[in-house]
């Protein structure tokens, strides 16, 4: 089977649970002693220290977020934590926690401090389309189109807010709107070239494959050097029976990424369109030497060997 590899939005839920948050004058707070993995059942008092001065506040803000930037996690999140037990209505670090959790993958605490971020500042669309994010991780998907569109409408030209609003549009099944999301992001970002696979990847669902030819061209044009746009336009050009074409745009996707399995899965197909069925059987192997266990090209393999008596 020739498989289309375009970036999408994985959607996905988490077992794990934000613990209660502590309440303060402005809204609940995020916790002080929770660390990103678990958050804890104890409510923490938070005494304000007000020796500290708001540049030294905003030294750590800083130191923050580059341990954030740089992956140091849980050096970021004890920042965030000493930030907020001198100002427990610190929107950044509030904010801050709420991205390292998703980063975690625990969805539900991060939805918390995301709320907790939007009770300080209800003015910042991040924090709306990152709490949209969160939610359209766990599968609540009418609730994180309300906070894109929240988050538009405090900033319209938003673009990682019309992108992903754009992806959660596209699972839904809402391929107008997607698209129409899709194009608006091009018109923002003419060099988003990302936007084409998306765009293409609605297309093939719409059946409209011609449509998606073009949407893969232009992305292809805009960065042509993406091994996943060179296998995708192989793909569609070997589901319409386009063999001799796409064979040159998957050799260029495994000359840009000499292992992705996926391209060489597509060229075995399209050699079997060719009638050249040993090689096949030689990018068949290929695949599986990178990708072990891969069933597209388990199960392509055995039938070609079937067809070929072997």
């Amino acid at each position: 089977m020739v498989k289309s590899v375009g970036k999408k939005l994985k959607l996905g839920g988490t077992s794990e649970k934000a613990g209660p948050l502590k309440k303060t004058a402005a809204a609940k707070k995020a916790k002080s002693n929770v660390s990103p993995k678990k958050a804890s059942r104890t409510p923490m008092s938070i005494s304000i220290n007000s020796s500290h001065t708001p540049s030294e506040l905003q030294a750590k803000l800083i130191n923050a977020e580059k341990l954030h930037l740089k992956g140091q996690l849980k050096e970021a999140w004890a920042l965030y934590q000493e930030i907020l037990r001198q100002d427990p209505d610190h929107y950044a670090a509030i904010h801050g926690m709420g991205l390292i959790a998703s980063q975690m993958k625990t969805f539900p605490m991060a939805i918390k401090l995301f709320e907790n971020a939007i009770a300080v500042d209800g003015s910042n669309p991040r924090a709306y389309s990152n709490l949209a994010n969160a939610q359209a991780a766990v599968g609540d998907s009418e609730q994180a189109l309300k906070n894109y569109d929240k988050a538009l409408s405090i900033d319209s030209g938003y673009v990682d807010a019309i992108k992903n609003r754009g992806l959660v549009r596209a699972e839904l099944k809402q391929f107008k709107k997607a698209l129409a999301d899709f194009a608006r992001v091009l018109e923002l970002s003419p060099g988003y070239w990302r936007a084409h696979i998306y765009t293409a990847n609605v297309l093939i669902s719409m059946g409209k494959l011609d449509k998606a030819l073009h949407a893969y061209e232009l992305g292809l044009s805009a960065n042509p050097n993406s091994a996943a746009l060179c296998n995708n336009l192989g793909a569609i050009l070997c589901s319409m029976g386009r063999f001799k074409v796409a064979l040159p745009k998957l050799d260029r996707a495994i000359k840009i990424n000499p292992q992705y399995a996926e391209a060489f899965n597509n060229r075995a197909v399209v050699l079997i369109g060719l009638k050249r069925n040993k090689e096949a059987l030689v990018n068949y192997d290929q695949a599986l030497t990178l990708k072990p266990g891969y069933q597209d090209a388990i199960m392509g393999k055995s039938k070609l060997q079937s067809s070929m008596s072997l």
